[in-house]
């Protein structure tokens, strides 16, 4: 017969023949054990596929503690992990490991049996008295777990109060905005270009250079009022812009409750907003319409279209500069103060109403 073949030797650190060593017995969330030799003076155990102990434990961090010989000790470090490590019950994060320590990496625990080491010196306890100091650090986990959930909720409740009130200040100072205000001026400047321009009458139709002059002022003043929408416009813009930041912050609460009256101030917010847009709307019609009878006159009264002069004498199609402004101002005041009635709400959720009981 040939001869058999020499089976390989495994190369262990010579380190470890000096002194202590250990195995792991590792039982992850799938619930099967797996035994590990320590084999280098330093092993890792995480989630990556990198780590000497690799374990398929999503609560676990990818590196999450490392085990090494130091001195003749086994000890373990934690590396920064989300979860942390515990080590019979006790968070750590850097300690020595004896034999029987039963340490908890996310779901996942792990056996130490120390080869020829020692117990842990607190380890010779009762069977009753060891089942008493599980009890206790079973209910002092669970309170631990509930208190942790109290001050996590506390913790949000404070940062949500704290996006409330910045809310409440930016809708508020939103409120100064007066875009109707913006036009006062300039339906008076209308009103006074109006009266010197007369009304043009069929009765007695203007020619030559009066039609002309009838013409050219009406579509001044459909000029003038396409500047004020413009101008509007760009207020209304930034308007927008406010609102945008105000809904993004509104986005950040986490409190269904206060998220809750958070959205309906901001639909009375956007309420307001229309209401400019509105605004600029009826500029931009009466401006069309003054053009268009601009046209007409001059058609009219320059070109002779009699046909045109019942058109003429209905006068332009839109509501006035005044009538404009009124109906602006109006709605303005009643959306502003519905959305100021729902700050003042707001006030009281962020002046404490609501709070997590002590």
């Amino acid at each position: 017969m040939g001869e058999e073949a020499t089976p390989k030797t495994e190369m262990i650190n010579p380190a470890l023949l000096d002194g202590v060593s250990a195995n792991f017995i590792v039982k992850g969330p799938s619930g099967v054990e797996k035994a590990y030799p320590m084999r280098a003076i330093t092993v890792t155990i995480g989630r990556s596929d990198q780590c000497d102990i690799s374990v398929k434990d999503s609560s676990m961090s990818g590196r999450h503690a490392e085990i090494s010989k130091i001195n003749g000790e086994i000890r373990v470090k934690d590396l920064g992990s989300a979860n942390g490590i515990w080590l019979n019950g006790e968070r750590v994060d850097e300690v020595e490991l004896f034999d029987g320590d039963v340490l908890r990496l996310g779901q996942t625990s792990i056996r130490v049996d120390v080869v020829g080491g020692r117990k842990r010196p607190d380890a010779g306890l009762s069977p009753k008295v060891l089942a008493a100091i599980i009890a206790g650090v079973l209910v002092l986990a669970g309170a631990g777990i509930a208190g942790g959930l109290y001050l996590k909720k506390r913790a949000q409740n404070r940062r949500d109060r704290a996006t409330l009130a910045a809310f409440i200040a930016a809708a508020r100072e939103s409120q100064k905005s007066k875009p109707c205000a913006a036009a006062v001026d300039k339906v008076g400047d209308v009103a006074r270009t109006l009266n010197n321009l007369g009304k043009p009458s069929t009765a007695n139709p203007p020619k030559g250079d009066e039609a002309r002059r009838f013409v050219a002022g009406y579509r001044e003043l459909a000029k003038t009022y396409d500047r004020v929408a413009v101008a509007i416009s760009q207020f209304a813009a930034q308007s927008t812009a406010s609102a945008a930041a105000l809904t993004g912050s509104a986005e950040q609460i986490a409190d269904p409750d206060i998220k809750s009256k958070v959205a309906e101030a901001q639909d009375l917010v956007d309420q307001r907003t229309q209401v400019t847009n509105a605004f600029i709307a009826d500029w931009k019609k009466l401006s069309q319409a003054t053009n268009n009878y601009a046209t007409q006159l001059d058609q009219a009264f320059v070109q002779g279209n009699k046909a045109l002069y019942a058109e003429v004498d209905r006068g332009v199609q839109a509501r006035t500069a005044q009538e404009v402004l009124v109906s602006c101002t109006r709605n303005f005041d009643r959306a502003k103060g519905a959305v100021e009635d729902k700050l003042k709400e707001l006030d009281e959720v962020a002046g404490g109403e609501g709070a997590p009981a002590e």
